[in-house]
């Protein structure tokens, strides 16, 4: 098994208010259910909020914004992580005065 990964940005996946690239998927982890990648968010408001069978988590690369998990709302910037519980509502906006809101996000099992 090869045990890293790059990411290829002409793998993009439409999200939720954000472009997705996928580093490691289901072909290339050694794990099952653990899944990486990065987003690149554009929305300035909330879109509809993800709800997951699994946990995410986040950090964010560059950029800045706001994120909402579960009742809580805080801003994130460059350096912050943050964590979305299985079955908990989650979204990511950026703020309008911000360039690019980068995110590397994870999914790991329960």
């Amino acid at each position: 098994m090869d045990y890293h990964a790059n990411i290829d940005e002409s793998l993009s996946v439409p999200g939720n208010g954000a472009t997705g690239y996928p580093i490691i998927t289901g072909e290339n982890s050694c794990v099952d259910g653990l899944l990486t990648g990065v987003g690149v968010f554009f929305l300035h408001d909330y879109p509809p909020a993800g709800i997951h069978d699994d946990n995410e988590g986040f950090y964010v690369i560059h950029g800045s914004g706001s994120a909402k998990v579960g009742d809580a709302e805080f801003c994130i910037s460059a350096g912050t992580s943050f964590v979305a519980p299985a079955g908990v509502p989650h979204a990511i906006k950026k703020d309008r005065d911000s360039g690019e809101l980068r995110i590397f996000w994870f999914h790991f099992p329960r």
